[in-house]
């Protein structure tokens, strides 16, 4: 795919665009730790919702998606209606929680709410839910670099392990310099960039067919689930649907609610983010189904790769002016998410090891933990390089399911510690754990266990409509283990007040 000298300027122009924004907020960071984290809780509600959705969506959506609706026509709705339904839900009910209990206890982090919500003195709950974070953080970071790597290649010309490192090198120096404020501000920037291609190419495509008539053509010529978002079998539909059981839990979503500066606003954001979300999805459906009608066989993509048809059809009917819009979408969608991701787990270490834990007997000053910060998200971009070159494979493997496999570590134990006093340490310790085994299993089990141990995921397909989705069993299991344990163990001697509370101010 040649890149045009227009395209390639755009490209140049927003990259540098980033850097400039990573000094500019560099000051503004630079207070302390709530401040480096959380922006001090003084973001406006436009850059809440859009840069929640900017982060929380990264390639999946303009590479995945598309390339999904190519090859699977409506079936593909699925995939965007699960994490919408979750996160409206949650924008709309859980935020507003989130940010009220957050400030109320000082919580910057998820290992802070869970630690202050069981007033767990021994710091359990800190360490076990750091852990998780910064092991799924780095595999994270990692598997973006590996696919930043790959967009600089198509654009630029340049070896993958040459993008990769252009990659870590532009994402460290705005996320250092200007913490969550310059990924707040940078995510906005590219929740447009990532919007506004997912509206124009469809639209350009269609009027380049001359109307729906040759789009709708290539769908009945495919038929099954080109023409019926029910064409596939229950259990695929669900684990489809489960996608958005992994909302509730990654923390690069859950921290944009701490950060709003107006609580009152919460219901504002939460309109706008599902907007975008519907826009942004029905784009990148659109983009698959316009892309068969274009390339009616997969042959005519790139290597026959599926989630090639986006930047193959952007080149193929786009002016060179506007494909670069196009090459900045695919970087943006993957910025946006690793650096969220790298700011978490320097988070998880600084905040919840180093500060509470190491430091807990001492009065650190709040500018020597953001130089610590700052150092931190060296030493952790440093970890994901290494990773993203020595082990590609298991970077990838561990990107497939580390969006659910937070959700079932944290999504239970968050919801339940908000909504139900009876809900207990032990509960949540066990939930997590049993959450993030069972999304392992499921995963990877006949590789990782012993022989005779039953199959998981065959138990699964044959007896439970065929759902082998991780995140769904890992839920599930993760949500009953955290009930029945929590209603024969104790309970924090506040948790009536706090749930009461809570509901009061939701």
């Amino acid at each position: 795919m040649t890149v045009e000298p227009i395209s390639f300027s755009i490209l140049i122009l927003y990259l540098i665009g980033l850097l400039f924004i990573g000094l500019i907020s560099q000051r503004k960071s630079s207070g302390g730790v709530t401040d480096f984290f959380l922006a001090g809780r003084n973001l406006n509600k436009w850059t809440v919702a859009l840069s929640a959705v900017s982060s929380g969506r990264s390639a999946w959506l303009v590479l995945g998606v598309t390339g999904t609706a190519y090859a699977t026509g409506l079936n593909a709705v699925w995939s965007v209606a699960g994490y919408i339904t979750v996160e409206v839900f949650m924008f709309f009910y859980v935020a507003k929680r989130f940010r009220t209990y957050s400030e109320k206890t000082g919580s910057i982090t998820i290992p802070d709410i869970l630690e202050s919500r069981f007033n767990d003195k021994k710091h359990v709950l800190r360490i076990v839910s750091a852990a998780i974070i910064i092991f799924f953080m780095i595999a994270y970071v990692g598997s973006q670099l590996v696919a930043g790597g790959g967009a600089f290649a198509t654009s630029m010309g340049v070896q993958p392990s040459t993008g990769m490192w252009l990659t870590a090198i532009i994402l460290l120096a705005y996320t250092m310099l200007g913490g969550f404020h310059a990924v707040s501000k940078t995510d906005v920037i590219q929740a447009g960039f990532m919007f506004a291609s997912l509206v124009l190419l469809p639209t350009v495509a269609v009027i380049g067919l001359g109307g729906f008539g040759p789009i709708l053509e290539a769908m009945h010529t495919e038929g099954g689930g080109f023409i019926s978002p029910f064409a596939f079998a229950f259990g695929a539909v669900i684990g489809l649907l489960g996608i958005g059981f992994g909302s509730p839990g990654n923390p690069h979503i859950l921290v944009r609610y701490m950060s709003l500066k107006n609580v009152k606003e919460m219901r504002q954001a939460a309109l706008i983010s599902s907007i975008w979300n519907v826009l942004m999805g029905w784009g990148a459906i659109m983009i698959g189904l316009a892309g068969r009608a274009y390339f009616p066989d997969i042959s005519m993509l790139p290597n026959e790769n599926r989630e090639q048809v986006f930047l193959t059809l952007g080149s193929e009917i786009l002016h060179p002016v506007f494909f670069g819009f196009l090459l900045v979408a695919v970087l943006a969608a993957i910025m946006s998410s690793a650096d969220s991701q790298l700011l978490v787990g320097s988070s998880a270490f600084i905040r919840d090891i180093f500060q509470k834990i190491i430091g807990k007997d001492k009065e650190i000053p709040q500018k020597q933990l953001v130089f610590f910060s700052r150092i931190t998200t060296v030493v952790f971009m440093g970890l994901s390089l290494l990773l993203a070159f020595t082990a590609q494979e298991f970077v990838f493997w561990m990107v497939l399911f580390a969006f659910g496999g937070l959700g079932a570590c944290f999504g239970p134990a968050l919801l339940l510690s908000f909504y139900w006093k009876g809900v207990s340490k032990q509960g949540v310790l066990w939930g997590m754990i049993t959450g993030l085994i069972t999304v392992i299993l499921v995963k990877q089990q006949p590789q990782w266990t012993y022989a005779f141990l039953p199959d998981v995921k065959e138990l699964l397909n044959t007896y439970f409509f065929g759902i082998t989705y991780e995140a769904v069993p890992g839920f599930i299991v993760a949500t009953l283990v955290t009930v029945g344990i929590s209603l024969v163990t104790k309970k924090p001697e506040n948790a009536a007040e706090v749930v009461k509370n809570l509901d009061e101010s939701a």
